[in-house]
């Protein structure tokens, strides 16, 4: 067993131990965790040497969904995005904005200021998905890298590389991470790296399960969001406040954005049916458990504990002044 100091604050004081199933593949290995008790985040004690056992390319989920590739932007969504984001094309934008709900990826890009050549690093990509998302409307310099993929890939504008932050030299007016900081060991290198490879007066966006917010009080070992052993560090929001001040950046917004999927999935976890097994509602929705009402109640639930900011997911947007 590895020391029960925390990793984020140092802590040795009422920490907790805890035993987490494997229940994303359905491998149902037990795995020990750290809660610190202090900065309350959750840490894996012994990370497998083989990590990649974990993120199988025909079955994790983010390897999984099929690229549209073109080799240039939409046209309408460009003159959309440029409404949305930029204010301009003002007549025929605000017409095509009519009734739109602005996904994620536009409000993304918004809050962090980027332009549409600005160079934006995905870290932890998978398959690219999120990048083709943007190029689609009309941001152009982009890149991904993930250590996990099976090899590099150029899709047009978008270039997905087999490497880890450690393995870059460019610099980026972003950088974002989509659920991937939960994968990694030692959060403060992490950040110090990825301020390296940020310009100045740019954001790092994170987006993290959290603790002790309502999977965890709601499922506790059950919930969801603990995924071991592929998260080897669970972040609260106290961690990620101790973490922005050791590296020299600024937490400067964050928002609240779970997904039904943290309900309804820590449901499944709660009956001991894995995210992938046939009975699952991800992988067959008419022969999963849930109810249409049930899943209606979720994202009901879902949408007001985001706007209660009491979710156990949120997006974290980091300012790098120097």
């Amino acid at each position: 067993m590895e020391t029960s100091v925390c990793k984020v604050c140092g802590n040795t004081t009422n920490n907790k131990y805890h035993q987490v199933k494997e229940l994303q593949l359905g491998l149902r290995e037990v795995f020990t965790y750290l809660e610190c008790g202090n900065c309350g985040c959750m840490q894996l004690m012994n990370i497998p040497v083989n990590l990649g056992k974990y993120y199988p390319n025909e079955e994790y989920y983010s390897f999984q969904m099929k690229l549209d590739i073109r080799k240039k932007s939409d046209t309408l969504r460009h003159i959309k995005s440029s409404y949305l984001l930029f204010g301009k094309n003002k007549i025929l934008g605000k017409l095509l904005s009519l009734g739109y709900k602005m996904p994620g990826h536009y409000q993304w890009v918004k809050n962090a200021g980027v332009k549409y050549d600005d160079p934006i690093l995905d870290v932890g990509t998978g398959n690219g998905s999120l990048l083709l998302n943007l190029f689609k409307i009309g941001f152009t310099n982009l890149t991904g890298i993930d250590p996990f993929i099976e090899k590099d890939q150029k899709y047009g504008a978008i270039n997905i590389y087999k490497k880890g932050i450690y393995d870059i030299q460019e610099k980026f007016a972003l950088i974002m991470l989509h659920h991937s900081f939960e994968h990694m060991d030692e959060p403060l290198q992490v950040l110090l790296q990825l301020k390296k490879l940020l310009q100045p007066n740019r954001y790092i966006l994170i987006r993290i399960p959290l603790m002790n917010m309502y999977g965890w009080k709601k499922y506790g070992l059950n919930w969801v969001g603990l995924d071991a052993p592929r998260h080897i560090i669970i972040h609260s929001i106290e961690s990620m406040k101790i973490l922005a001040e050791q590296s020299g950046l600024e937490l400067h917004k964050v928002e609240f954005d779970s997904d039904p999927i943290n309900i309804w999935a820590s449901e499944q976890y709660e009956k001991d049916i894995a995210l992938i097994e046939p009975n699952s509602y991800m992988v067959n929705k008419k022969t999963a458990f849930f109810t249409k009402v049930q899943i209606k109640s979720y994202k009901k639930l879902t949408k007001q504990i985001n706007e209660k900011r009491e979710s156990d997911q949120a997006a974290f947007y980091l300012f790098n002044r120097s």
